[in-house]
């Protein structure tokens, strides 16, 4: 029993860290995912797509990125408004996770051709561990990358 007791104390702090990473890796899949989907869907149906943060899952109404976001048709290419279409939502991220783009944005346009509104690199972190950049080149190109210190 006191063997077993020494054990699970020496795995414990190995398991929590298993999963804040897998935390972490499953984000930066899920956004890289959804921003490729959003690319070739607006040159698969010739049209505007944004992608935004959003808490209510239904407008783009959030403050966060870790909060959720959506994928919606931009018809009038005016921003998620009357006329467009919800494609895909993402439900918030786990708690702790944060997902921060630089510079700052509250959406992401990808235009009929391809290519995005503007160049961005979006941080995913959990303080102490070792985060993801996943950046958008201005052809609309995504990339994810392991980040070279841990989140502060």
């Amino acid at each position: 029993m006191v063997v077993v007791a020494v054990m699970l104390t020496i795995a414990a702090p190995s398991m929590q860290a298993m999963i804040i990473n897998n935390r972490i890796s499953t984000a930066a899949s899920d956004l890289v995912v959804d921003l490729t989907y959003a690319r070739a869907t607006a040159i698969q149906r010739g049209v505007r797509v944004g992608v935004c943060s959003s808490v209510s899952l239904a407008a783009c109404d959030g403050a966060n990125w870790h909060d959720g976001w959506m994928i919606y048709t931009d018809a009038a290419s005016d921003g998620f408004g009357a006329g467009d279409t919800i494609l895909r939502v993402h439900d918030a991220l786990a708690t702790g996770v944060t997902l921060v783009p630089a510079p700052a944005a509250g959406s992401i346009l990808y235009r009929p051709s391809g290519p995005a509104d503007a160049t961005r690199t979006f941080r995913l972190c959990n303080s102490g561990y070792v985060g993801r950049d996943i950046s958008i080149s201005a052809t609309g190109r995504i990339n994810s990358t392991p980040m070279a210190v841990n989140c502060p």
